[in-house]
């Protein structure tokens, strides 16, 4: 109850900051909420940004950039374009102002009360970090260490700090913040009910620290192998890793939010499973594919309807694309054929065929108008009150699972395949596939993702022990020796289904899928290959700033800040991101 309390305060109090954040940053007068307030505020709006221009970002255009999705009639749209989006200013403005805030607040108390709110403020700093992370590695270099000086310090032009120094610096602080946590103090304050996350814990706030730290070795191996090195081996010295799905950064809202309605989501054009995402996971009978997945209407009675069986299309194989992908409860069988990817290649001879795919929704028609291709799980992405035609109102809430204990786990398996540690690659590839397993499943119930496809209705349906073993038993899966670190990254690469920008970063820096592969393969988008962004153009600042943001566009070699053609947010490439292959290559 306290912790409704004090967000219910903060929502009032706060709501007047961001229409006016000019005269918050510069007024030290206004009255704010108690600290521990505006850490929950922070977390907060951490998930409930979804809800505006970053849908857009992150679950149209990076999932169609890293193949998760198909934009339109096999991407026929303007697919490649960018624009600055809104993380950005929802970590100026929301998240690392009132962190911010709240660490001046109680930097002004005496001694024994800063000890007293020590765990709290180290909790803050892993969190703006974390949320730092993943500003720097689509701005690059951005204000970071004066960002938040402008209402205590009058500072209205931050420097730019460069992306190389942000991330040394956020290593810096995420040890001092474990240093905070760490810390035997005698007399804490209790910010359990404060805290989505983790109910005040300081040990998995120390794992999730580790984890932080882990994800930025990932952006240095191509431009700081050293310091890579170095922080893999702190990380893993320190011993303190996500053991179990318990301790992944999880934010669950409960009933207060199911997600946005989804109007920004298909703005450019509805979005359809990618064929080759959907044929590698039907090869693999991967059980998340009913989760990430909608089935067509391509049910027996469809079928039936069809005069002569023979009129349909030939992208719906009833005759071989028979394999059972799995049983619902009520007992029927969900052949290979109920799940079509729509393909990513503008020149796939088959798009301009009349009829072969036709592109409708339409989950109450039986026949030959069924649904045919599959679309994204909608309430899994887009909003888990969605409601197909005829079902009642769902109950699920939205659930963000921000930093993964899967994740980690394939990090460390990639870690060990490269050299970069010891342990046994196999055991920890194992267990991320079981998590990523486990979470889908959690996320499938929390958010109901009941659906209706040819005017019936499917019931959500967990990923059984069964499944799961035989999906573990698979050999086209299993580390054997043959392409291990592509299968890290293809696991990693699925994993990353519900974080879509992690999705796009990991293709950059990995070169997988890849192009040709034997596994799961990227498709060509064009002929010639459409030069995809590799980074989001930074917001103009206003007038007071803009000299330095121009000579921070300069520094790092961007012709002109205002060109966000994409050819030059392909070319012109951030400082992490430098030497990195060339997407669909698999060169690292």
């Amino acid at each position: 109850m306290k912790k409704v309390i004090y967000l219910a305060i903060s929502l009032v109090l706060l709501v007047s900051c961001d229409e006016d954040f000019a005269s918050l940053n510069t007024d030290p007068d206004i009255g704010v909420p108690p600290p521990e307030t505006l850490f929950t505020y922070a977390q907060k709006e951490m998930v409930t940004y979804k809800g505006g221009g970053e849908w857009y970002h992150e679950n149209h255009q990076k999932m169609t950039w890293a193949q998760y999705l198909v934009q339109g009639n096999a991407n026929d749209s303007d697919v490649n374009t960018i624009l600055p989006g809104s993380k950005y200013s929802t970590f100026y403005i929301t998240v690392l102002n009132h962190l911010n805030e709240m660490r001046v607040q109680i930097a002004t108390l005496s001694e024994e009360e800063q000890k007293f709110y020590q765990k709290l403020v180290g909790a803050s700093e892993i969190l703006q970090a974390f949320f730092a992370l993943r500003i720097t590695d689509q701005y690059g270099d951005v204000p970071y260490s004066q960002a938040a000086d402008g209402r205590r310090e009058g500072v209205l032009d931050p420097d730019y700090d460069k992306q190389e120094a942000i991330l040394d610096q956020l290593v810096e602080e995420l040890n001092n913040a474990i240093d905070k946590m760490d810390e035997n103090i005698e007399n804490n304050f209790d910010f359990s009910s404060s805290d989505l996350a983790y109910q005040g814990d300081a040990t998995k706030w120390v794992k999730l620290a580790n984890a932080v730290k882990l994800r930025i070795a990932t952006r240095l191996f191509t431009q700081n192998e050293s310091k890579a090195r170095e922080i893999i081996s702190s990380v893993t010295t320190d011993g303190r890793l996500f053991e179990s799905n318990d301790d992944q950064l999880t934010i669950d809202l409960g009933g207060t939010y199911r997600g946005s309605a989804g109007a920004d989501f298909e703005w450019k054009g509805v979005m359809w499973a990618a064929e080759p995402m959907v044929e590698f996971m039907k090869s693999t009978a991967d059980p998340r594919i009913r989760i990430f997945y909608e089935p067509n209407g391509y049910t027996q009675e469809t079928i039936d309807a069809f005069e002569d069986p023979s009129n349909i299309s030939p992208a719906v194989d009833i005759d071989n694309d028979t394999e059972v992908l799995y049983t619902t409860e009520e007992g029927e069988d969900i052949l290979g054929y109920r799940y079509i990817g729509l393909p990513t290649f503008r020149n796939d001879p088959n798009i301009g065929i009349p009829d072969y795919y036709l592109y409708q929704d339409q989950p109450n028609t039986i026949g030959n108008n069924a649904t045919m291709l599959s679309k994204y799980n909608r309430r899994l992405l887009q909003n888990c009150g969605f409601r197909y035609g005829g079902l009642p109102e769902p109950e699920g809430n939205y659930v963000d699972v921000m930093l993964s204990y899967a994740e980690v786990c394939f990090m460390m398996s990639e870690f060990i395949l490269k050299g970069y540690a010891t342990g046994d690659a196999t055991d920890w590839y194992t267990r991320g596939i079981e998590s990523s397993l486990q979470t889908y499943t959690m996320l499938g119930e929390k958010q109901d993702l009941t659906l209706r496809v040819a005017d019936k209705e499917y019931p959500y349906q967990p990923i059984s022990e069964t499944e799961m073993a035989n999906y573990l038993s698979n050999p086209t899966i299993q580390l054997n020796g043959t392409d291990d670190l592509e299968k890290v990254y293809i696991q990693q690469f699925l994993n990353f289904y519900r974080l879509p920008d992690e999705g796009w970063i990991l293709s950059m820096r990995t070169g997988y899928p890849k192009y040709g592969s034997s596994l799961l393969a990227r498709s060509p988008i064009d002929t010639p290959e459409i030069p995809f962004p590799r980074r989001i153009p930074t917001p103009e600042p206003g007038d007071l700033n803009v000299a330095k943001w121009l000579q921070a566009n300069s520094d790092q070699g961007f012709t002109s800040p205002r060109d966000e053609s994409p050819i030059a947010l392909n070319s012109q490439r951030l400082w992490w991101d430098l030497n990195n292959p060339t997407v669909g290559s698999g060169g690292n």
